[in-house]
This record gives structure tokens, sequence and C-alpha cells, in this order.
């Protein structure tokens, strides 16, 4: 099928067409007038020849790859060769009046054609992959050589050789040449089609049909030309016409018919096989023919037997080394079918194995995996999503059995999963969380992940993975709610530092007031100054006992301390509330081995609890709350909190410590609180129960481990020794360092008073000034001060007076604070928090005086 040609290359063909349609009707209807028609022929040659040669010129310039142009220039140069012949023709036909003798001139422009030819298929084949030499290659080039010899032999040369009429050498020579020049070509192009793997169709194949025709007229006319019995204008010479048109039409559509070429591509790669099987063929026809020929000849032909013979031998080594070949080809095919076979039985059991384990893995995960085709029908699905969807049989199923994918949700939940699904088969990677019934019947969240799966352009299904946060998301509340009261601590202890200086300022000098000789209303007046003061100190340090959760350092604790200062935080509130609050304390005043500002949260979580208990009971005089403390055996304590609210259901009684559970409405409760008291209580190595009824109340009863130094500790110094002790056989001398100036000033009156010998400075700077030339007794020092701080004094103080420091005694109005708690607790002195009592004060100086002078 011709391919779209340009323009100038559908002139051309258009030319050739017609001039060879135009011929056909010439010399189907010749003149009568002999010279006419000997003109008529002469003009068909010569415009035949000259457009060939033309078009074959003007497709040289048009081709795309040298070697085309050069194989066009080739045949141009043939068509010329020929064209020159038929000029001499010409010379001899239009001025003698007689054609040329034969021999001429003439016939050897004719013959050049075929020369020009082979150069041209020459020049195609340059640069081209030639197979390796075989001997299946080496008996298709014998098979072909014998045949086309075999049969030039026999049908060319024997009957020129055999004639009648004696034939001048070189008319014979002439006519083999006629003969044999067209098949030459064909002998040449099927050899090179042989030794090459591609061939150069795209020029070859275009003027193959010329060939041929030139081929069958030169073969007649060798035969009638060498016996004087050529006649011009007959059908003979419009095989030469129709050749030579057939060649121009051939050079016009080669440019375009070598870029259609597949892209292109001017090689044909099966060209190879193709001459194969013609040289097969053809050796078995020229055989055959060439048999069936001699045995109709009346003699016997020893010659072509010969000929047959030789031809057949070639025929049947070709047949039993292609056999051989194929056999060879057959046993390299099945081991091949056979390795791919394994290769393939290999790779099912790899994918077999790889979904085996993928399988595994899916099934592992404990999220839940579904996988949802586009109809939102559940295709798979692993353990985890299995376990999720049998815990609701309502799950919703069609006819078939299929279920829909979160069929397990409702309401609002499963609206907004179906929408992000419609959105997952759009393309889109989708990250959503929904509300929904956990398998134990609680509310919890879920994580969804819903991620396209793409087949070949297309997302046929989607991959849903869910994974329950709930547990994730308390944490993340309960981490929220820490931070929270540990930016309160931070906040308390700020605030407390600076409320207890002017507290103890205050309280000071209200101590020292008391020692003057005041009226009764003075005294209730400076009394009542004193109380406020020390309430304000309870209070901040109530409030840095409970900011302190954060310190997990444990010592021993008395309870019935704790329950007091826990319940001077809540008293205010409670009144309020018109709640009763009982105090039933263990003189024995228990101790337990723990971390004071975890049991107080603890305690201070119950309180809470119970409070908002009984603000669901009516009547006021309803309302009560117990807490009771004792010893335990000797291994624990006992606290217990007992109220009379509504009690609290069996069914929930083992639930009520689990994190974020809660029965209160929404907005009163975190469900944290008696979370925190367990994990407090388990922490401590204790134990937390409750016992309730409903409308009876609940009983909350904490044991805490007791530390078992108790027993051996040494009995705390009566009141009387201590009295015994502010008895000095002489004044004690004391250093007092504290940046603030009015409690500075409170502590050196009441000292004085209690007749002791003091000197107040503002910084540790100015004490160590005042250590080099003066000696104390004791030494009391605040730990925050501007300039030099009480840990540096402390660390000059080891270093340039050892003997002193365990005279020291620190006062502080924030334990809070890690530097300073981590000071108070690795100082190994004494320590007094503000606002502080003095005559707690002045008892510990005579402690530390006392212990000093003992020691040395």
């Amino acid at each position: 099928m011709l391919p779209p040609l340009s323009r100038s290359a559908r002139v051309l063909f258009s030319i050739a067409m017609g001039s060879l349609v135009a011929m056909v009707l010439l010399y189907a209807f010749p003149s009568h007038d002999p010279r006419a028609l000997v003109l008529s022929a002469d003009a068909c040659w010569t415009w035949a020849a000259a457009f060939a040669a033309v078009a074959c010129f003007t497709s040289s310039r048009r081709v795309t790859t040298s070697e085309q142009r050069r194989a066009w220039r080739w045949i141009g140069a043939g068509c010329a060769s020929f064209l020159a012949g038929q000029l001499v023709w010409n010379y001899f036909d239009l001025v003698r009046g007689t054609p040329p003798p034969y021999p001429s001139l003439a016939d050897i422009g004719y013959l050049g054609i075929y020369v020009c030819l082979i150069a041209g298929v020459m020049m195609l084949v340059r640069g081209q992959t030639t197979r390796r030499g075989d001997p299946e290659l080496f008996l298709d080039a014998a098979l072909v050589t014998f045949a086309v010899g075999a049969l030039a032999y026999e049908y060319l040369l024997e009957p020129l050789l055999t004639g009648a009429t004696p034939v001048p050498t070189l008319g014979l020579l002439t006519s083999i040449a006629w003969s044999a020049g067209a098949v030459a070509v064909l002998w040449m192009i099927l050899i090179q089609m042989l030794r090459r793997p591609a061939f150069p169709a795209a020029t070859a194949a275009l003027v193959l049909p010329s060939v041929i025709a030139f081929g069958v007229g030169n073969q007649v006319y060798a035969v009638v030309a060498l016996r004087g019995t050529y006649r011009a204008g007959g059908a003979l010479d419009l095989t030469w016409d129709a050749g030579l048109l057939l060649i121009g039409a051939a050079a016009a559509i080669a440019p375009d018919y070598a870029l259609h070429l597949q892209g292109g591509r001017t090689t044909a790669p099966e060209a190879s096989a193709a001459a194969r099987f013609v040289a097969l063929v053809l050796g078995l026809a020229a055989m055959t023919g060439m048999a069936i020929v001699a045995l109709m000849q009346p003699a016997p032909q020893r010659d072509a037997a010969v000929l047959i013979g030789i031809g057949m031998a070639i025929v049947a080594a070709r047949v039993l080394y292609s056999l051989g070949v194929s056999r060879r080809y057959a046993h390299i095919l099945e081991d091949e079918v056979a390795h791919q076979t394994r290769s393939l039985m290999s790779s099912l059991g790899a994918t077999a194995s790889a979904e085996r384990n993928l399988r595994l893995v899916m099934e592992s995960v404990p999220d839940a995996i579904t996988v949802v085709d586009r109809d939102g029908y559940v295709l798979d699905e692993n353990a985890a999503g299995r376990t999720l969807v049998n815990a609701f049989p309502g799950d919703v199923q069609n006819a078939g059995g299929r279920r829909l994918a979160f069929g397990w949700l409702e309401g609002t939940a499963s609206r907004i999963a179906r929408e992000n699904l419609v959105a997952a088969f759009d393309g889109e990677l989708r990250r959503f969380e929904v509300p929904f019934h956990r398998p134990d019947g609680s509310e919890g969240t879920g994580q969804v992940l819903l991620a396209p799966v793409r087949e070949g352009g297309r997302i046929p299904k989607v991959l849903a993975l869910v994974r329950d946060i709930t547990d994730q998301r308390r944490a993340q509340t309960q981490l929220q709610q820490a931070e929270k009261l540990a930016a309160m601590g931070q906040l308390v202890s700020g605030v407390a530092h600076e409320i207890n200086n002017p507290a103890a300022i205050i309280s000071g000098f209200a101590q020292t007031l008391l020692l003057d000789q005041l009226t009764p209303e003075q005294r209730e007046t400076v009394q009542m100054m004193y109380d406020e003061a020390s309430r304000i100190g309870r209070i901040t340090s109530n409030l840095l006992a409970f900011a302190r959760a954060g310190s997990k350092e444990r010592t021993l604790v008395e309870l019935n301390e704790i329950v007091r200062r826990t319940f001077a935080l809540r008293s205010y509130y409670l009144t309020t509330l018109n709640i009763t609050v009982n105090l039933d304390l263990d003189d024995a005043n228990p101790k337990a081995w723990a971390n004071g500002s975890e049991v107080q949260q603890m305690l201070l979580n119950l309180l809470i609890n119970a409070e908002q208990a009984l603000t669901t009971v009516s009547g006021g005089d309803r309302r009560a709350i117990t807490i009771r403390t004792a010893t335990a055996g000797d291994d624990g304590v006992w606290l217990q909190l007992a109220d009379t609210g509504p009690g609290i259901p069996a069914g929930i009684q083992e639930k009520i410590f689990d994190p974020f559970f809660t029965t209160k409405p929404e907005g009163m409760g975190t469900g944290l609180g008696l979370s925190i008291c367990y994990g407090i209580v388990h922490d401590h190595g204790g134990r937390i129960s409750v016992e309730s009824a409903p409308g009876q109340g609940a009983t909350f009863t904490v044991v805490l481990p007791r530390d078992a130094r108790t027993r051996q500790r040494a009995t705390p110094p009566t009141a009387a020794a201590i009295r015994e002790r502010r008895t000095p056989d002489g004044r004690l001398s004391v250093l007092l360092i504290d940046d603030e100036a009015g409690l500075r000033r409170a502590v050196v009156n009441f000292l004085k008073r209690r007749g002791m010998h003091i000197v107040a400075v503002e910084d540790g700077g100015d004490a160590l000034r005042v250590l080099r030339r003066e000696r104390f007794d004791v030494i009391v020092s605040d730990v925050r001060m501007p300039g030099m701080s009480g840990g540096e004094f402390l660390e000059q103080l080891r270093r340039d007076h050892p003997a002193m420091v365990r005279r020291l005694i620190f006062t502080t109005g924030d334990t809070f604070a890690a530097d300073t708690s981590t000071l108070l607790r690795e100082a190994g002195v004494p320590s007094l928090v503000k606002p502080y009592d003095f005559s707690k004060l002045e008892a510990v100086l005579h402690e530390v005086a006392e212990a000093a002078k003992t020691s040395t």
C-alpha cells in the first residue's frame, strides 16, 4: 500500500503510469506503416530511458540516507547508459535508415544498466550487518547459484550453442550477456538477502518489478537478435519500456516510502527468512522443471540428468541440515520451556510465600485493616477488622452476604466515613477521626486512614486502616492536665515566695510584741495578727505541698498533719456547701514512708470526690464527711474517708478507678481523680478499696506502708527539755543572713529580747566578711537572695570555714523550686519554712548550738 506522497512524487508517479498506459495502447494498436512503427518504438525507448534517469537523480536528492542516495545515483547512471545506447540505435534508425548491426555500441549502452543495477545493490547493503557464516547460509547460496546457473545453461546458453545456424563468437557473447544480465541482478539481490539479517527494502523491493520485466524481455531478445529475426515495434519492446517506466515510478515514491516504513526504517528484518524460503523453493522448482522437460524429450538428456542430480543433492543436504537444525532447536526449545516452567513454578512459590507472609503480617497488625470496593463493600479484612465488626451483629449486609464498610458506625460518624470514602475513590488520601462503641461497650475514638489503591490508572478499591486511639487521647488529656498542674505549681511557687516573706515579717513583729507587757485588748489584737500571719503561712505551705506533685522523694510523713493541712485547703468551700467534716485522728500520730505532696493530692482528690457526691443530697443535716487515721498493724498506716452521699452502684465499683471513667454530668469532672489516687497508692506499695451501697454513702480505705525505723527513732524532746536548753549558761551568738530588711529587724528584736547576741547582714558576701573577724554559735541563712545566694554561701563556707557548716540553718519561703528543694535535701542542715514560729526558731538555734558543742 502506497504511503502519502509529496507533490513532486505524485507528479512523477503520474507521468510514469500515464506513459505506461499510453505505450500499452500504442503497442496494442500498432501502425501499418513500418517506418512509423519504427519511429514510435524509438520514441518510446528514448522517453522511457530519459524519464527513468531524471526520476532516479531526482530521488537521490530527496532520500535521507547516504546508502540510498548512492544507490539511486547508480540506478540513474544505468538508465542514462540505456539512454546512450538508445541514442546510438536512433542514429542508425533515423539517419541511416536501418537498425544497427548485432552486436553494436547500442548493445554496450543497453547492457550497462545491469552493471549499474548491481553496483546500486552493493551500495545499499554496504555497512549492513552480515550473518555469521554457517552451513545453512552456504547451502542456500550454493543452491541459488547452482539453480540460476543450471537454468541459464539449460535454457539460455545451450539453445544458443546448439542452434542450427552458425553464430559469431561476439554475437554469442552479447546474447549471453543479454540473457544473464537481469538474472544476475536478481541473483545478486537474493544472495545479499541471504547474507544479511535485514535488507534495505525501500529501494530494492521497488526496483524488483522492473528488473523482472527486463529479464523477460532480455531473454527473448537474446535469442531473436542472435538469429536476426528481431523487429522493432513489437510486444518485446514494451518489456523494456515498462521496465524503465517502473524504475522511474519507483524512484518517484522511494523517498516517501522509505520514511513510511516503520517510522523511517528502511530495512526489512524478515527479508533473510523470506530469502531462505525463496532459495529452497527456487531450487526445488528449478530441478523439478528441468526433470519434467527432460522426461518430455525423445532422447535421453545426460547433461540435464547430471544437473538435476547435483541440484537435488544440494536440496537434500539443505533439507537434512534444516531437519537437524529443527531437531536441535526443538531440544533447545524443550530445555527452555522446562527452564521457564521451573522459573514459573519458583515464581509462583515465591509469590505464594510472599502472599502468605503478607497475610501473616496483615493478620498480626493490631489495627483493623479493610479493603473496600467502589460499591462500598468489604473485599478483605484482617483479624482486628473482623473482631471489630463481630461486636456489632447489626452490621449492614446485602442479599449476597457482602458487608458494607463502616456499617458499625452510627449517625454522624457513618456519614463522615462515607463522604471520606467517596473522596478516597477520587484519588485523595484521607485521614479523619470518628467516635464509636468499642467491643467492650465503652465509648472510643477511632483514627481512620483511607488510601486509594491504583491499578492501571484506575482506583478499583481503597485500603482502610482503623486505629483505636481512645487510650492515646486519654493519655494526651492526662498529660495536658499534668502540664496544667505543673504550670499552676510554678505560679503557686512564685506567689508563695512573695507572700511568705511579708507574712514572716508580720508574724515576727507580732511575736516580738507579745513579749512586751500589753493590755488585754492590745494582746488580743497582736495575737490575732500573729494568728492570721500564721494562717497565711499554712495556706501557702498547703499550696506548695499540693503543687509539689512532681517530686518523688519519700520521707517519714505524719498522716494526721497531712489530713489537717488538706482539710484546711477545703474548709471554707465545705462550709459554704453545708458539709460537716469530722476528723477522727489517731493520737499515736501514725507515720507513713511516703511522698507527702502525693499523699496530700490523693487525699484532696478523695475529699473533692466526696464533696461532689454530697452536692446531690438534699438536706444539709445529711451532708457529712468523716476522715479517720489509724495504725494498721506493724507494717502500715490506715486512712479512711467516708461520706453520706448517694453511694456507688455495685455494677460500676470495679470501674471507678479506671482513667476517665466518670458518672458526673458533662463539665463536672475529667474522670482522672480516682485514677490518680489509685496510681499514687499503688506507686507507694499500698492498696485502696471502696465499700458502698446505694443510698448509704461510700467509704474509701487507703493503707500505706509504714517505715520500720519509726520503732527505733528517739523520742522527741519534751517541752521541759526545750525550756531547759533555753536556759543558757552564756549568751548564744547568731549570724542572720536575709535580704528582707523587715524580717531581719523582727528576728533581731526577738532574739535580743531572748538574750542572744545577733549580727544581721543582707547577703552571703557580707556574712563571709563578718566571719573573718568573728565566730558565731549559729548561722541562719535565707536560700534565695540577691548577690550571693544561700547555696553559694554554703559552698564558700565549706571551703573557708568547714567547721561552721554544722552550725548552719536554712530558711526559705519557697520549697517548690527544684534548686531549692535539691539544696535543702543535699545540704544536710536543718531548715525552717517562712513564716516560721519564732519560738520554734529559738528551739532550733539551741539544738544546733548544743549539737555543735557536743561534736567538738
